[in-house]
């Protein structure tokens, strides 16, 4: 498989995640970073003011009745809600033409879960691997192998 230019790669865990965009040429990938954002740093404003505990405590969107009861559990599905959040607004805003999957096998089978429509047509491959500490370069080659 190919991955096409301008495709994003997102990767994800339950705590951080890496979007990158691939800038190599046809049947190469090349990835340069978009953003990248943590449960740290991930419901911080523009203001400066930290949203952590609102999010933990599932303000700003309804929450389903299989969700975690786990403190931990909780805030990781949370982070994974925001990262699709930004995700939907992406494609629904053009800016996404593609993207590769990359999660940990728990953040995929959440993402899998809560992934509008409108998103999963975007995709064209998933990965249940949890590459988030891995280099863009290394990445890059690793994604070169994988998908020969």
């Amino acid at each position: 498989m190919i991955i096409s230019r301008n495709a994003w790669v997102v990767v994800a865990d339950g705590g951080r995640a890496n979007i990158y965009v691939n800038v190599g040429e046809i049947g190469e990938v090349s990835l340069k970073l978009l953003r990248a954002v943590d449960q740290h740093n991930a419901f911080k404003r523009d203001n400066g003011h930290d949203h952590t505990s609102q999010a933990a405590a599932g303000l700003g969107h309804s929450k389903s009745a299989e969700e975690p009861k786990d403190p931990n559990e909780a805030l990781k599905h949370d982070f994974l809600q925001f990262l699709i959040d930004g995700l939907v607004f992406d494609v629904q805003s053009g800016q996404c033409p593609e993207i590769v999957l990359i999660a940990s096998p728990a953040a995929l089978g959440d993402m899998r879960q809560h992934l509008p429509a409108s998103v999963k047509s975007k995709i064209v491959k998933e990965i249940n691997k949890d590459y988030t500490q891995m280099p863009a370069n290394e990445l890059s080659k690793t994604l070169m192998h994988l998908l020969d």
